[in-house]
Order: structure tokens, then sequence, then C-alpha cells
């Protein structure tokens, strides 16, 4: 296996000469995982996986959860997610495009995902790329007095206070009215459950206030993080390749999705499988400590 710095990127690797359908041992799991906390995003390189090879490999890096809105799950794998522009329900800009904001995925959950994965499957020739942001160092170049503010602050997120276009979407207000996505609180500042570094967590997308803080007062505060955390040098665009598989650590990153117009034809055509992690990785969970609130 070979690491390669990420072009254009100050933070994220790929990983070139790993095939994820025969290789899985305890050993290149590991080595996964260290290179993704380090690095915050991993693409592993030239792929070529099956539904059940790729849930599998979800399921050595954590817990694979269904989507909460059924109609983005695939046909018989309902933890794997089917984003693009290609079926009938993308026809709906709010669908496709649900995910082009800065967000940060199931933050809006009491246990929240602890990574994403996305799956190349068909890339159109311009378009369709993902935005990343990196929240560790943003942190990391915050003043003392504004870490020592913030470091101790819990932040409330709701799923239907975000999105893209119309943020009161039927799917998103509908499950929020059932009381089946109630509104829930995690920390402004979390300590990665590996490593121990500090982050910013979810600042942009869906926060809907702070603890114990007047609601002007909690907006104008968020506010300034999420511009401090979205300054270019803390940014990236990555182009999915087909055959991408990429690794995002949600704990310590933003992303946002790039609109993109429904496809007419397989040149612009764009597929992505994507699996949201939950819990720890089996060959973690004695070292794994997340702090919530």
């Amino acid at each position: 296996m070979k690491l390669k710095s990420i072009e254009g990127a100050t933070f994220g690797v790929e990983v070139h000469g790993l095939d994820l359908s025969v290789d899985s041992t305890d050993d290149t799991i590991r080595f996964v995982l260290d290179t993704l906390y380090e690095h915050r995003i991993v693409v592993i390189k030239d792929q070529t996986l099956s539904e059940d090879n790729y849930l599998n490999f979800g399921r050595k890096i954590g817990t694979p959860g269904a989507h909460p809105l059924e109609h983005l799950r695939l046909a018989g794998y309902p933890e794997i997610e089917a984003i693009g522009n290609t079926q009938e329900r993308d026809k709906d800009e709010r669908v496709r495009n649900g995910a082009a904001f800065w967000h940060t995925d199931q933050c809006y959950e009491a246990n929240p995902a602890s990574m994403i994965v996305l799956y190349a499957i068909k890339m159109p020739h311009q378009g369709g790329e993902t935005m990343f942001a990196d929240l560790r160092s943003a942190y990391d170049d915050l003043d003392q007095e504004t870490k020592d503010r913030i470091d101790e602050l819990v932040v409330h997120h709701l799923y239907s206070a975000g999105g893209y276009g119309d943020v009161t979407a039927p799917p998103l207000k509908t499950l929020a009215q059932e009381n089946r996505l109630p509104p829930v609180r995690h920390p402004l500042v979390i300590r990665h459950p590996h490593t121990g570094h500090k982050s910013l967590y979810a600042v942009a997308g869906f926060t809907t206030g702070i603890e114990g803080m007047r609601a002007d007062e909690a907006a104008e505060l968020l506010q300034s993080l999420s511009t401090h955390a979205l300054k270019p040098e803390y940014q990236f665009t990555h182009r999915h390749t087909i055959g991408d598989v990429t690794l995002v650590d949600l704990f310590q990153t933003l992303h946002s999705a790039i609109p993109i117009e429904l496809s007419d034809s397989e040149q612009n055509a764009r597929l992505l499988w994507r699996l949201g992690i939950k819990n720890a990785p089996g060959i973690l969970k004695d070292s794994w400590k997340l702090a919530l609130p």
C-alpha cells in the first residue's frame, strides 16, 4: 500500500495498491483507520466492489445504519444509500441536491455517525464533486480565549433545520413532527474518541442553538465559527473518480455536495453508494472513548 497526498489539499490522502474485495484483515483495517483519523479524509483508489463486498467493509469499520429517509435506500441493502442524478426520484431537486450545503451527516441523531463512506459507481465528465472542510485545523488555529469560551458548550441539532433549497421539505418535516428525529445535543468541541485530538464539531447545517445561551448570541457564535472553518485554507474540492472509496471522519470535518443537474446520458450520470457508520470499529472498541453530553 502507498499513501499519496491529495493534489491541492492541505489534508486528506489517497491509498493506492489496496483491494478491499480481497484484503480486509485486521491489520489492513487498522491501517485504514489510523490513516483516516490522522488525515480526516482517505480515498482508496481503484476499487471494484459488489454490494456485499462494500457492506462487509463497512461492518469492519463500525456499524452501518439505514438512512432515516427510506426512499434513499438501495433496494435489498437498506444500509446503502444511493445518491446521484439518475433515478426517477432525482427529478426532485430537493432529493438530487439534498446534500448540497455545508453539514455533518447524522449529527442530528443522539448516537451520531462517526464516518461516512462514499463509493463512486458513476461520475459525470464534469461536476459531481464534494467539498470538504477541516474542522480540526480550524479549531487548532483559534485563539486561546475563544477555545476557553467554547470548549464546554453544548449545541442543539435538528434534522429539519438543514437542507438544500426548501429547508422544510416534506420528508424531513414529517420525520421531525412524528418525533422520529427529535432535537439532540452534542458538544461544540469534540475530543476524537481514538486520537484524543480536539475539533470543532458540526458547526454548520443542522444547528439550532447553544445550551444556556440566548438565541441571537448562539446564532452569532455559530455563524462566526462556521465562517472561520470554511476559510479557503481549510477546504478542498474532491473530484470523485469511478472506483474511489472515500472515507470521511465526521468528528473532524464538514462537507457539501456541489449542486448537479438531472442526468440525461451516461456522460453526465452521477451515482455514489453511501454508508453512514456508527459506533466503534470492532478492532478499536476497547480503546474508543466518545464523550457526549
